[in-house]
């Protein structure tokens, strides 16, 4: 019953985040937020749900002890997190409530036309966005090496651990700890700015204008891999590289190199398009060779994965609008190379 209170965290999560769509609902609909939010606030609950099984599912020797051991850490070190934020947002709270200079000074409105008027949307801001993106995303693959390692030395095995309840323990722990952070940061700057701490500011800087009055976009991100832990590696790791690597080659060489926009008063160019499909189909047939031996198929599988992850990416990026690709390309792609693998 370890588990218990990291699910009752999410599935709170999700709760509060449905009250506030459901407050500002009307504002949400205006500005074609409310059905991304609504995934958002669903994907918490899923979360909830799935923590008792990420652990063990690719690990069916995993002893219940050791179970144990591994829900308890991630429980304490999730609630110490939610613990830490409570503190300071109540301390915040107080400061601001008692001093009226560092209320106003906590404004949200001016605090956003601030952020607007030093918005730069070139290549190099953007880059510097998306290459922390693709650096979370190789973390993934840093502790499964370092799974493998630990494990051939048979340190692992002492512990009654193995390779998959290891990595997937230390990156569901890490992944579940930043969403806390991030979403309850979230409905701190939506709801009551004046609660987050004057550092907080500077977290925020990187906002899109598109963000100011949403969610950002590291909660979906992080929440979107969750069901892939269930699946192969390679298939998870490929959802992650596709997600912040595919997205990040479309980005640059769009800016860089892109002269034909690919839809009338679109942002996005065919260069950008091409660009993500490309890199979609590498990583898979990359990933599912390189890490082979945990995904046993045919190279003809391997093949269709990858046609059908980069159509499916290729189809968000074309026609999704109200939707964030944060979202739906790591469920639709993930699904789509997860269903191949079980035909």
């Amino acid at each position: 019953m370890y588990y218990l209170p990291t699910s009752i965290i999410f599935i709170g999560y999700f709760i509060l985040t449905l009250i506030y769509i459901y407050r500002n609902r009307k504002i949400k609909i205006e500005k074609h937020l409310l059905l991304n939010e609504i995934i958002i606030a669903f994907l918490f609950l899923l979360a909830g749900v799935l923590f008792p099984f990420l652990y063990q599912y690719n690990s069916p020797n995993l002893s219940q002890k050791s179970l144990d051991n591994l829900w308890l850490i991630t429980s304490t070190i999730i609630m110490l997190d939610m613990s830490f934020w409570m503190i300071i947002l109540l301390y915040n709270r107080r400061l601001s409530k008692h001093n009226p200079e560092i209320m106003a000074e906590r404004d949200y409105k001016k605090y956003c036309e601030e952020l607007n008027e030093n918005w730069v949307d070139d290549l190099r801001s953007e880059l510097g966005r998306k290459v922390l993106h693709l650096f979370a995303g190789l973390i993934i693959f840093f502790f499964w090496t370092i799974g493998l390692i630990l494990d051939d030395l048979g340190i692992l095995g002492q512990i009654g651990l193995d390779n998959y309840s290891f990595t997937f323990w230390i990156i569901t722990t890490i992944g579940f700890g930043l969403v806390v952070m991030f979403h309850i940061g979230d409905l701190t700057r939506l709801n009551k700015f004046y609660m987050l701490p004057k550092w907080s500011k500077t977290a925020y800087k990187s906002m899109r204008p598109d963000e100011y009055g949403t969610f950002t976009a590291a909660t979906p991100l992080v929440l979107s891999f969750i069901p892939f832990i269930l699946a192969p590696f390679p298939i998870f790791g490929s959802v992650v590289l596709i997600t912040v690597g595919a997205d990040t080659a479309a980005c640059i060489i769009g800016k860089k190199f892109g002269k034909h926009p690919l839809k009338k008063n679109s942002n996005k160019t065919v260069e950008g398009f091409i660009a993500g499909g490309v890199s979609t189909f590498i990583i898979v047939l990359l990933i599912a060779t390189l890490y082979h031996p945990w995904m046993s198929i045919s190279i003809q599988q391997i093949i269709i994965m990858g046609i059908v992850a980069t159509l499916l990416f290729l189809l968000i990026d074309a026609f999704t609008k109200n939707i964030s690709d944060n979202i739906l390309n790591p469920l639709l792609t993930g699904f789509g190379m997860w269903i191949i693998f079980l035909l």
